[in-house]
This record gives structure tokens, C-alpha cells and sequence, in this order.
């Protein structure tokens, strides 16, 4: 693939924001390829950038003249500078990350695509389902169960932004519809559990994504921004017990490990998640076992609070998941040999070179 680009080259102007997320990416399925020092890692993480590399040739195709790529999994460093397209914007971090997946994110912009995504929490035959961290057992909006991508196009619209394309399984597309509506999607897996998936192989999954990318660009301008209805009300499912479900949710005493509270009593009390969010945010309520809620007159407010909110559990999330969950020794995917075969470039703008698929 060529790595020219028109990027910035005159013309009428046309700003592209990419949000990129990992479970989703072309081949991926278990949880030892989205998480450095995993076994499956340094392969996923070019084939992450891969995959938004083909969606940024999309986009210079269809007409994209600027364009920011928003690394927005796990840690949030996984994309390398170098491995994407030059000319690219690349957000990648925690820091001054205001917008949680979508970091940057200003009302500039004339089209918003989201790349990599998964289906949403409780998807139990979905690959890696869950929303924004496994605590979040459900997030609500308006009583309606969504998955992350409607989280962040309902922020879109709050900037005057349209969604123009969604990546992933079949699952994340079908769960995000009702809300993103008649955009386009590229379906890059089918997923059959929670671990595993039927791929496309990558010559075809990268096509299907450039493809996409530079259909979504050209009707950018036909595709309205999603309104939020409000005042907007907001629930989440946490984890009601430090019992429930431990390799995933509230291990015992790690609220204790992981927190940063003045509060003296906690030296004596391990606090559930619900407790804990309730102790830090003083204006969410409890409205049932396990549940958290407020509601906000913007959407952009809205969206902030759930972000605050995912930090107080957030880090203990993810070590949860490597330190418990994960089973590097066991780890194994002979499987890859057919979606990425020998010669094809994972970052996609690489040189073809030969590659073990183990």
C-alpha cells in the first residue's frame, strides 16, 4: 500500500476524528492480545494501527484533508506514532484526556468514525463484551442499555458532529444501531463467544475497512449529528458486594489497594464499588442494589460524570483482568496463520514480510 496521502493539500477542508478501540480490530478475541506484556500484544497492537490505517486511506479517498487518530483502549498507549500514516494526528494517553475515549475532541470536526469496537456488558457470546471497564455492569441512557459506541456518538452530537462509521463484530453493530442509525458499518468478525470469533482474513477485512471509511467520508455531509433527549438521566450497574464476582468486579480489599480517600473509615471497611462512587461523588444516588444515577441538563456533563466515575474503579479494573483472568502460559492462536497469512503487513504500511502467526 502506498503511504502517500493528500492530507492538508488544499481544497475544501474536511476534519476527520478516528476513535480507536482494540477488542474489535481484525483477528483479535482474547483478552492476552489487548494488554501490554500479554503474549498476544505486540502482534494486536500493529494490527490495531493497521486497521486504522486503512480506514485513514479510506478517509484521504473520500475526501478527508485533516485527520486525528484517538488511541482509546485500556491504557491508551498502544498505537505507535510510527506505525500510522504520516500527516496523522495521533491523541494517545490518560493525560488531559478530558473526553475519555475521545480525547481532543472539540466541535471542529465534520465526521466522527469509530474503529475496533466491541459489543456492551452482559453480551455474554460476544467478544470481550463490556462497557468502558468490566465493573460497569450496565450503563443506561434515558433507560435504554447501549454499548460504548452510542456513548460516545450521543457526545458527537453534543458538539454538532455526526457519526459517520462503525467497526467490529456483528454484535457491537447490531447493539449500536438504534442509536448511530443509517451510517455505515464494517462487520470485520462474527462473534460466537465470549474468546471467540469467525474472521475476516486481513487482505479482506482491510478492504472492507478502507472501503467503508471512504463511503462514510463522502456522505459525511448527508448524515445528521445524534441528539441526546434531555435532561438526560443516567444509570450504571456496579458491583453491589466486595464478593460479587471476584476476577472480574470487587476483589477482596482491593478498593482498599487501589483508592486514594481521606476517609478513615475505610481502613476498616472494604467498600463495594457502589460505596465507593456514592463516598467520591456526592450528587449520584443509589436508586436500587447495585445501581448508581443522576441526571444532568447536557449530555456533555453527562458523559464527563460517567467518565469521572469509571476512574474511581478503573486501574483496579484492568490489573484485575491481567492479574486474574488473563492465562499467558496458556495463551495460543494457531488460527491466525489464516487470517494473516505470511506476507501481509500488519500495520499495513509496512513492508510484506513473513510472520509467524503462533
Amino acid at each position: 500500500m502506498s503511504t502517500k496521502n493528500n492530507l492538508g493539500e488544499g481544497g475544501e477542508l474536511m476534519k476527520v476524528f478516528i476513535v480507536a478501540d482494540m477488542e474489535g480490530t481484525t483477528g483479535l478475541e482474547r483478552l492476552e492480545e489487548i494488554f501490554r506484556g500479554l503474549p498476544g500484544f505486540d502482534t494486536f497492537r500493529q494490527m490495531m494501527a493497521g486497521d486504522a490505517n486503512a480506514v485513514v486511506q479510506g478517509a484521504i479517498e473520500g475526501g478527508a484533508t485533516e485527520i486525528v487518530v484517538s488511541d482509546s483502549h485500556g491504557y491508551m498507549c498502544n498505537i505507535y506514532p510510527d506505525d500510522l500514516v504520516p500527516g496523522v494526528r495521533l491523541y494517545r494517553g490518560q493525560l488531559r484526556r478530558e473526553w475519555c475515549q475521545m480525547k481532543g475532541f472539540d466541535e471542529g470536526y465534520d465526521a466522527v468514525i469509530m474503529i475496533g469496537f466491541h459489543a456492551k456488558s452482559g453480551t455474554n457470546d460476544a467478544i470481550l463484551a463490556h462497557t468502558w471497564i468490566t465493573g460497569f455492569r450496565d450503563v443506561r441512557i434515558n433507560g435504554h442499555s447501549v454499548p460504548e459506541p452510542s456513548l460516545n456518538g450521543y457526545l458527537a452530537g453534543a458538539f454538532g458532529v455526526p457519526v459517520v462509521m462503525l467497526s467490529g463484530d456483528d454484535r457491537v453493530i447490531e447493539e449500536a444501531r438504534p442509536v448511530l442509525g443509517d451510517i455505515h458499518y464494517a462487520q470485520v468478525k462474527q462473534s460466537v463467544g465470549f474468546f471467540k470469533g469467525i474472521h475476516l482474513p486481513i487482505d479482506r477485512s482491510r478492504q472492507l475497512l478502507r472501503e467503508t471509511a471512504k463511503k462514510a467520508v463522502q456522505d459525511a455531509a448527508k448524515i445528521p449529528p445524534i441528539k441526546c433527549e434531555l435532561p438526560v438521566t443516567v444509570e450504571i450497574d456496579l458491583s453491589p458486594d466486595v464478593v460479587d464476582d471476584p476476577a472480574l468486579g470487587c476483589r477482596l480489599d482491593d478498593n482498599l489497594k487501589y483508592q486514594e480517600l481521606s476517609l478513615s473509615k475505610l481502613a476498616t471497611k472494604n467498600y463495594s464499588d457502589v460505596d465507593i462512587v456514592l463516598l467520591t461523588h456526592p450528587d449520584v444516588i443509589s436508586t436500587k442494589r447495585g445501581t448508581v444515577s443522576f441526571t444532568c441538563k447536557s449530555y456533555k456533563e453527562a458523559y464527563r460524570k460517567i467518565y469521572s466515575i469509571l476512574g474511581v474503579i478503573y486501574e483496579r479494573d484492568i490489573e484485575n483482568l491481567i492479574d486474574d483472568v488473563s492465562n499467558p502460559q496458556e495463551y495460543s492462536r494457531p488460527d491466525l496463520q489464516n487470517i494473516i497469512g505470511d506476507d501481509y503487513p500488519l500495520n499495513e504500511i509496512g513492508p510484506r514480510r513473513k510472520k509467524s502467526a503462533a
